[in-house]
């Protein structure tokens, strides 16, 4: 971060979480549902999904739509041959029919769109070496670095990060087939199941922040599109110094961080070997 907001970070004890709204990656959590898969494609893809199910039901049926859980459920207890040929017969007669499911893909559009202004997210990477990371977010060399340490007694939020993955193919949900499994589900579950993996996949080209992500919502009485949440003095572990940093800037970060009893500070300088080298502060 750039060392202007580390001040208010370390005045303040608190860390922003945000909604993806304000994300600066178009391609990250996508603010509509919308991946270029048409209705005809939906129902095929609907067809197959209902298919597999009822051939082979899932065990644990809780979070599918009430009239397909009951179907499969009946199922699970034992029907009779010609009923479930009946059942496979009527899936292929909704799919050559064309029936349109758009009904079905705007009412999770509506849902998505209103979960996304109250979801919260707060933004971790493994490492302080990252140049790319530095120039983008720290203030072009010129801000600084804030390490956390996971502490189970303070029940610290860090404990439940989840590693970034940077698939090279598209998570199922972003497929006519995924979809045809989301609409298979409540209306929540598909918004979880979609959240989930809009939250922790991102596309290749970002792999270099080798990211972590906390997810969560906001909390009643809250407004707008990020939350200013606190932690504890204990558990920042480290302030790291850009090596462009203004010596105003490290004069009172240094002060500020001096209420922080357990955290390290290091210098960062640019070194002949086009690698960040790393040091105590001696001053």
């Amino acid at each position: 971060m750039s060392a202007d907001i580390a001040r208010k970070v370390l005045a303040n004890r608190t860390l922003r979480w945000s909604s993806p709204l304000l994300f600066n990656d178009p391609f990250d959590v996508p603010r509509e549902l919308s991946f270029g898969i048409t209705p005809e494609e939906l129902v095929r893809a609907s067809g197959r999904r209902m298919a597999q199910l009822i051939e082979s039901p899932p065990d644990d049926t809780r979070k599918y739509q009430p009239k397909l859980k009951m179907i499969l459920e009946a199922i699970k207890r034992g029907i009779s041959l010609d009923v479930k040929e009946k059942l496979l017969a009527g899936v292929e007669e909704v799919v050559a029919s064309n029936r349109p499911t758009s009904s079905n893909m705007d009412a999770l559009r509506e849902l998505w769109r209103s979960w996304l202004p109250d979801h919260r997210i707060l933004c971790l990477t493994e490492s302080p070496s990252h140049a790319a990371m530095w120039y983008h977010y720290a203030d072009e060399y010129r801000g600084v670095v804030l390490e956390f340490r996971c502490v189970d007694d303070l029940d610290s939020p860090w404990l439940g990060a989840r590693p970034v993955t940077y698939p090279l193919s598209k998570p199922a949900v972003y497929t006519s087939d995924g979809w045809a499994e989301l609409l298979c589900l409540q209306p929540e579950a598909a918004i979880e199941a979609m959240l989930d993996a809009a939250t922790y996949t991102k596309a290749p080209d970002w792999s270099y922040e080798a990211e972590w992500r906390i997810s969560s919502f906001k909390r009643a009485g809250e407004t707008g599109l990020f939350t200013n949440y606190q932690f504890s003095r204990e558990e920042l572990a480290g302030v790291y110094f850009g090596p462009m940093i203004s010596a105003d800037d490290r004069l009172a970060l240094r002060i500020a961080a001096g209420a922080y009893p357990l955290a390290r500070l290091r210098d960062i300088a640019i070194g002949m070997s086009r690698e960040f080298t790393f040091r105590d502060t001696d001053a």
